[in-house]
């Protein structure tokens, strides 16, 4: 399976991915208000399938993975002020396909993920203190994860949803984990998870069964309940969400039963209902969807019918309509995209050609 991760920094920036059948640690950041993409210095270590987080130091944590034939627990960090790469602390678990979440605390918390080969899935969770360097043990969740979604919860808690029928709470205060009520009938692998400004999170896409999904479900936390709302027009994983100024999710490409996807949708939380909006440009699927300062969207690389793209594109929600952006430098999907505090925004990790996986035709979990 293949996962993105985004980050928010105040400038943008891209790493990492397959070159000539090799993953590579090239470093790309991105420049709205010159809309031009300029390569920095690259990772110490080729990743994909990791995970990049923005720390309240305005610096970015790059955690594990490595690639195909065995992932790393080595962590790098980006600093912007320098454009370099220093070593970090490594984790105590090699892992791919985790989550990385930067708590009110200012640590940041993985959890799950696949470990040494694509069929040891973990339960196994940690915590990265940026001010020691160093990566702590906390309790494990109660079903291993992999494929799943992460949420800091208005509360400070997060919730881990999906890869199973369950989902869970981790609370910061505690260093606990608490299981709460089904997300429906089915396990839900590679879905996207977003808060929206009620507080409420919602679960959209992914696959159900082996087969695409297009259904949906929002957590109430004052509840602690789920609910089943409309679906989206169409099912798909591999698609990125992002909520817009307007409060409203835009949910964009992805792989479905139609193959690659270039189709978009907005869900409305005051109608609760999804609609159609304009088609980007190209079909994305494993690409990545970053929130601009300037309150429009920009989509980034993925993989179509073409094969890997380098191609980019910006949403305009004033028009609802896509315009075509400076390309990066080298095709790649599977990568991480992170807004910088300078508004920029840092591209780290992918993949190219020569896997022996196929990014555009996952096998369906």
């Amino acid at each position: 399976m293949h996962v993105h991760a985004a980050t928010l920094f105040n400038s943008h920036t891209a790493t990492g991915g397959h070159k000539s059948a090799n993953i590579i640690a090239i470093t790309e950041i991105y420049d709205p208000s010159a809309d031009q993409w300029t390569t920095t210095a690259s990772m110490a270590t080729p990743r994909e399938f990791h995970t990049a987080t923005l720390l309240n130091s305005g610096k970015v944590l790059v955690a594990g993975s490595g690639g195909y034939t065995g992932y790393t627990a080595t962590c790098e960090i980006y600093d912007p002020s320098t454009g370099q790469w220093h070593t970090a602390a490594s984790m105590a678990t090699p892992r791919g396909f985790h989550t990385a979440t930067l708590l009110n605390s200012g640590q940041v918390l993985v959890t799950g993920g696949t470990t040494f080969n694509l069929n040891a899935v973990v339960n196994l969770c940690e915590i990265y203190d940026p001010l020691t360097d160093k990566w702590s043990p906390t309790a494990n969740m109660a079903i291993p994860r992999s494929g799943h979604t992460a949420t800091v919860l208005n509360s400070g808690k997060v919730l881990v949803t999906s890869s199973a029928a369950s989902s869970e709470i981790y609370d910061p205060s505690t260093g606990q984990w608490s299981s709460l009520t089904s997300m429906g009938p089915k396990a839900r692998y590679n879905p996207t998870a977003t808060l929206l400004k009620s507080g409420k999170v919602l679960v959209a896409g992914g696959v159900q069964s082996a087969v695409y999904s297009a259904s949906s479900e929002i957590y109430d936390p004052s509840a602690n309940q789920w609910d089943t709302v409309a679906s989206m027009a169409t099912a798909r994983q591999f698609h990125t969400s992002i909520m817009l100024s307007s409060g409203k999710v835009l949910v964009t490409g992805g792989v479905g039963d139609a193959d690659f996807l270039d189709s978009c949708e907005i869900y409305d939380p005051s109608t609760g209902k999804w609609n159609n909006i304009t088609s980007m440009i190209a079909e994305r699927s494993s690409h990545t969807t970053t929130m601009l300062n300037s309150g429009k969207v920009l989509a980034s690389a993925g993989y179509g019918y073409t094969g890997y793209l380098d191609s980019s594109e910006i949403y305009d929600p004033s028009t609802g309509k896509w315009n075509p952006s400076a390309s990066l430098s080298i095709q790649r999907a599977s990568h991480t995209a992170t807004l910088l505090n300078s508004g920029k925004v840092l591209i780290t990790g992918g993949e190219k050609t020569g896997s022996d996986m196929t990014i555009g035709h996952p096998k369906k979990q």
